[in-house]
């Protein structure tokens, strides 16, 4: 799926075989449920008629597959406000736009309509994670994870940062200063780069420094994003009478997900192994990573197949959304270059003695700037996925059958100037604190258009890019860190502008997610100072 990001080579043929399969599948399914209903149609203009509002429905629901952004947009639009729906091949979306709906949304527990139950759909866990089956009601069965994200790797932040920047210094310079060089400036491959820094981050941060230097784990991570994706969308869209089949084919074919379980099982089983010598009075190497912490985390012990699931789900959570996030953001630094200068003296200003203290909360003016990037070009165009697990009618009497989806639409409100004043145009102070634009940036040409909406990017009370309410995401702390820190060097240590503006928005579209084309060129030039 996100093969395109990299070199545009797709496997043409077999696409096309597979989308053969799931279009005569998909008919012959729809012949078995319309057989009875034809024979009691009286003329051939009521056949012609089903067959035509048929075909244009099911035409719909798979132009949803690489218009989805479009296509809820346009329905956003009509719907004024109110909840609507949208028809995919495998199920319907119901759309809520209102934060009042979306406050519904967050006050029904888990057992009426369920996150998880959604992300099981999505990813396909038994096909894509070595077998793993959640339940679609995790309860406190989440708790280890979470708790594992919000408050220990955030709190461990101050500790790791200096040693994660070490190492994405080095990334950024292999890359960079080994690209094509024209007139001073070198032409990375920005996506690949960015993907490789936030798995090489990841894996300190999660499993370890010595998994750092294992390259076969480093490409199956990075590969494992993009084989997740496909091998769910194959599943997702395939009649249940084929698709396990097809599902076990495609978990036997693409190993990368085999290579992070079994590299991680032994490490995991190591860890448990400390924990019970520990118990017995024998002194044990200390660790600080997620593997430790979720183990430190269950009040009953878990198995080691257990830990290595959660640890495979983490990683695939944390890989494709914040490299595209700050994908979109050097994007729009290229293409609103008076920023800089004034983002650089913030930076200056704070220092990354003061930026890790503050466990990544520094960086105010770079903070807004990110905000005001993922309002115009978030990575998804929805958002706060449920699946009903039963029967739930919204306020206003919109009702959501069982196994159907009800959701958000980010994008669409994030254009609605019934939220956002001027909200088409960017303005990347938008989100500045009143006392801090009067402090740094009232004597500046940049203007705020509604002041007294300052809120930092993590911030989901009015934000929808983690998620909402309880079920927000809880690593997002760590990965507003990891982001800045990677801009903050970027800008720092290097002049930017795209070869090309023009092509600075082009994107690749599945479903409802939005991926930028590494083929997009940026030109970086080393400045004489480093920071």
């Amino acid at each position: 799926m996100l093969s395109p990001l990299f070199d545009f080579q797709r496997p043409v043929i077999l696409v096309g075989v597979l989308g053969t399969i799931v279009l005569a599948a998909k008919y012959a399914k729809w012949r078995s449920q319309t057989k009875d209903e034809l024979k009691s149609m009286g003329d051939l203009f009521s056949l012609f008629e089903a067959l035509i509002s048929t075909f244009r429905k099911r035409v719909k629901a798979w132009r949803f597959l690489i218009q989805g952004p479009t296509l809820i947009a346009d329905a956003y639009k009509k719907a004024n406000g109110a909840p609507f729906s949208l028809d995919v091949p495998e199920n319907r979306y119901h759309f809520v736009s209102t934060w009042e709906h979306i406050e519904e949304i967050n006050a029904v527990p888990d057992t009426v309509l369920s996150l998880t139950a959604a992300a099981k759909e999505i990813l396909q866990p038994q096909y894509t994670m070595h077998n793993f089956d959640w339940a679609n009601s995790r309860g406190r069965d989440s708790v280890p994870l979470n708790r594992t994200l919000r408050t220990y790797l955030t709190n461990y932040l101050p500790n790791l940062m200096p040693e994660v920047r070490r190492h994405l210094r080095a990334i950024f310079d292999r890359h960079i200063l080994s690209g094509p060089l024209k007139n001073g400036f070198f032409s990375p491959k920005l996506f690949p780069m960015l993907v490789e820094c936030i798995a090489h981050s990841n894996i300190m941060s999660f499993f370890g420094e010595e998994l750092v230097q294992n390259p076969e784990f480093m490409k199956a991570g990075v590969g494992f994003i993009e084989t997740t994706l496909i091998i769910s969308e194959v599943v997702r869209v395939l009649p249940q009478a084929i698709s396990p089949t097809v599902g076990r084919f495609l978990s036997r074919t693409f190993n990368s997900q085999n290579v992070i379980f079994d590299t991680l099982m032994p490490l995991v089983e190591l860890r448990l192994e400390e924990r019970e010598r520990k118990k017995q009075g024998y002194e044990v190497p200390e660790h600080n990573d997620c593997i430790q912490w979720i183990i430190n985390g269950t009040t009953r012990p878990w198995a080691a197949e257990r830990v290595v699931h959660e640890l495979i789900a983490l990683w695939f959570g944390s890989v494709h959304i914040t490299s595209t996030t700050a994908c979109f953001v050097l994007h729009d630094l290229c293409l609103h270059p008076e920023y800089i200068p004034i983002l650089r003296k913030d930076i200056e200003r704070s220092g990354w003695g003061s930026f890790d203290q503050s466990k990544g909360q520094e960086f105010p003016l770079l903070d807004s700037f990110m905000k005001e990037s993922s309002r115009l070009n978030p990575v998804e165009a929805m958002s706060t996925r449920r699946i009903a697990l039963k029967p739930f009618e919204l306020s206003g009497g919109h009702k959501v059958p069982v196994g159907e989806w009800v959701c958000t639409a980010p994008k669409a409100m994030h254009r609605d100037q019934v939220y956002w004043a001027k909200p088409l145009d960017f303005h990347g102070f938008r989100f500045v604190e009143p006392k801090l634009y009067d402090t740094i940036l009232s004597a500046t040409q940049f203007e705020v258009p509604e002041p007294g909406k300052q809120s930092a990017f993590n911030e989901v009370l009015d934000w929808q890019l983690w998620g909402t309410g309880r079920n927000a995401c809880s690593g997002r702390f760590y990965a507003t860190a990891l982001v800045k820190t990677m801009l903050a060097l970027l800008i720092m240590n290097y002049d930017m502008k795209l070869a090309d503006p023009r092509r600075s928005k082009n994107s690749f579209v599945w479903r409802s997610f939005i991926y930028p084309y590494a083929s997009t060129p940026i030109l970086l030039k080393p400045r004489s100072v480093t920071f």
